[in-house]
């Protein structure tokens, strides 16, 4: 059992959901009520020490010292590396910090970034497709280097980079996803006007960010930990790392291709009804 508390900012953080994942526990929330342009700094802590320490081996796109607000924010904790083990009920607190504003980002001519003046279904369409089209070619990218490259990385200053590279391109494609998510809503259900097709939308956006994203990209991503960690001789018994490794990248590799082949195929009914409406 394992109640999630909201934390201090009630208006803030909602919809807070804890998910068991192996020797993980990975909890997704929202920050409302808050504007594009602020950051907020977010720890979690743990109520076996009355919520007194932040838990530090924690990952995600929902944690750290600079968080955007939004839907589906997500943080992986890895137990086993905090507690030797956890039995019982047991509870946590997702707390976020507003921090200053940041700056707002300027063209090379000093304007400021406009935002692109959609009207109508045909402008719209191109801006989704694409947007969606991409995330899947980077996500399937970011699949391929980690079974091609991962235990390769752990020798490989090059391999090493390549790996940093797939992974820094899939998360531009992910923000880029994230951040739009909500306009692509809005105009699926202003310029489709059809109740099904927004659900439909809406439904395959969740699977994307929620689903393929917070918890197979996200546990896969971690074991870019575990490659430093044994590339800079931070373990013991390195050999039997790299089997372990290896084992676990290629579980996860095939538990991530699963749900892009979902994500693909209905990716692309989606957009094919959209494109004939």
């Amino acid at each position: 059992m394992f109640p999630v508390f909201q934390g201090l900012q009630a208006q803030l953080i909602s919809n807070v959901t804890p998910e068991a994942v192996g020797s993980k526990i990975i909890i997704h929330y929202d920050i409302e009520e808050a504007t594009s342009n602020q950051q907020f700094e977010v720890a979690l802590y743990f109520s076996k020490d009355n919520y007194s320490r932040t838990l530090q081996n924690v990952s995600g796109n929902g944690v750290g010292s600079s968080v955007s607000p939004g839907k589906e924010r997500v943080i992986i904790w890895d137990v086993l590396k905090d507690v030797k083990e956890l039995t019982g009920e047991y509870a946590f607190e997702v707390r976020a910090l507003l921090k200053s504003n940041v700056v707002e980002l300027v063209t090379m001519s000093g304007t400021r970034d406009r935002t692109v003046n959609v009207s109508n279904k045909d402008e719209a369409f191109p801006l989704i497709s694409n947007t969606l089209i991409d995330y899947i070619n980077e996500a399937k990218d970011f699949k391929d280097a980690f079974q091609m490259l991962g235990v390769q990385a752990t020798e490989s200053r090059q391999a090493l980079a390549k790996l940093t590279d797939a992974t820094e391109q899939y998360n531009r494609a992910f923000e880029k996803l994230n951040k739009e998510r909500l306009t692509y809503e809005k105009y699926v259900t202003s310029f489709w006007g059809s109740p099904v097709k927004s659900l439909e939308f809406k439904s395959l956006l969740d699977y994307a960010i929620g689903d393929l994203h917070g918890v197979n990209i996200l546990t896969l991503n971690q074991e870019l930990t575990v490659i430093n960690d044994i590339a800079n001789g931070r373990v013991k018994h390195i050999n039997s790392q790299k089997k372990e490794l290896e084992k676990d990248i290629n579980d996860e590799v095939l538990k991530l291709d699963k749900r892009l082949q979902e994500l693909e195929r209905r990716t692309n009914r989606i957009l094919y009804d959209l494109s004939q409406d």
